[in-house]
């Protein structure tokens, strides 16, 4: 019997216009990465907020790790949030403090350390996300693609157990970064994810499942490059 790390039954998303036309169910595996292809970083935002327990859905139910948000008391929800890495276009950065500041918050707020100290073990990831010239430098102070990633590096620094990401239309190499640091953080922590873009083909190999959004409707579609992994790969879903 799989266990879900989400599961979203009969959902009205709020204000959702098209393409979400539909009632919505979607399931997300532990230690699975579901890809959404066909949805711009607009498009996707009523889905991440509801995924992120930031919101409620107008109808049906979510449940996060087999709980229902909506019935958790404001602690448990806070926890619950910080498990999870929410990261889309609109997610901004605190302006007056410096990138390496915004990326050692959550570490240096919950375990009373230092922003040096809460950076220290996650230096590959820096490095991945080519931070580390920038780590000084304010969000004011950088272009576009620097604070997107610094957006990125703050959810991970989290520890998350669920990723939702909306890929927006990056060139094909910072889908490569990301596909890296994805890679990278999948393999060392064994995490559930949603990643959703209008075109994912770089993220291909690191899915499990594809889905299409077309017409209100999440429809599967094949995934060649997996055509050749063992049946081994798929054990951590049972």
């Amino acid at each position: 019997m799989l266990h879900y790390a989400l599961n979203l039954e009969l959902v009205t998303l709020p204000e959702a216009a098209a393409p979400w036309l539909a009632p919505l169910s979607l399931a997300v595996a532990l230690n699975e990465v579901v890809l959404i292809e066909g949805v711009n970083p607009h498009s996707a935002e009523p889905l991440l907020e509801v995924a992120a327990a930031l919101k409620p859905p107008v109808a049906g139910q979510v449940r996060h790790w087999g709980e229902n948000a909506e019935t958790l008391p404001r602690a448990d929800l806070y926890h619950l949030r910080s498990r999870i890495a929410y990261i889309s276009p609109r997610q901004v950065l605190l302006h007056r403090l410096s990138l390496g500041e915004n990326i050692a918050l959550a570490p240096c707020y919950h375990q009373g350390c230092s922003e040096s100290e809460a950076l220290e073990p996650h230096a590959d990831l820096l490095e991945l996300l080519k931070l580390h010239a920038h780590l000084d430098q304010f969000p004011t102070q950088v272009s576009a693609a620097v604070y997107a990633r610094a957006v990125w590096a703050r959810e991970l620094l989290k520890g998350p157990e669920l990723i939702l990401a909306a890929i927006s239309g990056d060139s094909a190499t910072a889908a490569a970064m990301l596909v890296a640091v994805l890679r990278d953080y999948l393999a060392t922590n064994g995490i559930a994810a949603i990643v959703l873009g209008e075109a994912l083909e770089s993220f291909y190999p690191l899915g499990h499942r594809l889905l299409r959004l077309e017409s209100g409707q999440l429809l599967k579609m094949p995934l060649l490059e997996h055509r050749a992994r063992p049946l081994t790969a798929y054990l951590p879903l049972v």
